[in-house]
């Protein structure tokens, strides 16, 4: 499993067992619940910092990356082995897109759960059935821990942006 570790936000794959990683998917629709409380459907599309995303953005991102997190995990189960190539690009628009927050939040709750059933449900000898991204071969044990990653990952991109509002 290839290891992840990220400089912006201190995170190392290698300080993480499944189970805290599941553990913290369970966690994930709460705290980006409590990320945009208090603040207005102006604030959520704003970008104060050019170079980010609006908050809304970066909630629709995790929501969709749950869900691409899911879809490794059942393409790993289905087809092991199978070469997906390279992720899809999230891409940067010059204006912000519009994203219903309800509904990004809604995604998130239910992909995060979704893919912890899962994982909980995963017999054995399915954890180490593979598939190929971005040239490395991943397996269920990386999906959890890239899904918190990436999700609290941008947590602190959101209270940057809180910050800058």
């Amino acid at each position: 499993m290839p290891i992840e570790r990220c400089e912006q936000c201190g995170f190392d794959s290698e300080q993480w067992t499944t189970s805290q990683a599941m553990a913290a998917l369970g966690e994930l629709p709460a705290r980006w619940r409590e990320s945009v409380t208090a603040l207005t459907v102006d604030q959520l599309g704003t970008r104060p910092i050019p170079e980010m995303w609006s908050i809304a953005e970066y909630a629709n991102h995790v929501r969709e990356t749950l869900f691409g997190m899911r879809f490794l995990l059942d393409t790993a189960r289905a087809e092991p082995g199978t070469n997906l190539g390279e992720p899809p690009d999230p891409g940067f628009d010059p204006e912000p897109r519009t994203v219903d927050i309800k509904a990004a939040l809604a995604g998130i709750d239910h992909e995060a759960n979704t893919l912890r059933d899962q994982l909980s449900a995963l017999p054995d000898g399915e954890w180490s059935s593979t598939v190929r991204i971005d040239g490395r071969q991943v397996d269920a044990h990386w999906i959890a821990r890239h899904a918190v990653h990436d999700a609290t990952h941008h947590l602190l991109d959101v209270d940057r942006l809180r910050r800058a509002l």
